[in-house]
């Protein structure tokens, strides 16, 4: 009895693996946004509490592309 090949996991993923990366960067900008203007409401801090939420979220967001595409690259789901 012949064992049937097992799917080796380097670079056969697909790469639809990665479409929902623009979606998931826009939330992470959004929630950050949303986040900062609680923070601007609860502490008076306008417009210190938008302004920080964006630019973490933008950061976070480019870490956030760049780890998902490292791990496509090397074929880790």
């Amino acid at each position: 009895m012949e064992d049937s090949p097992k799917p080796s996991s380097d670079k056969n993923q697909s790469p639809w693996g990665l479409a929902s990366l623009g979606m998931e960067f826009c939330f992470i900008i959004g929630a950050s946004f949303f986040i900062g203007r609680y923070l601007d409401s609860k502490f008076s801090w306008s417009p210190f509490g938008i302004l920080g939420g964006l630019v973490f979220g933008f950061s976070y967001g480019i870490y956030y592309i760049l780890y998902r595409v490292g791990q496509f690259e090397k074929g880790d789901k």
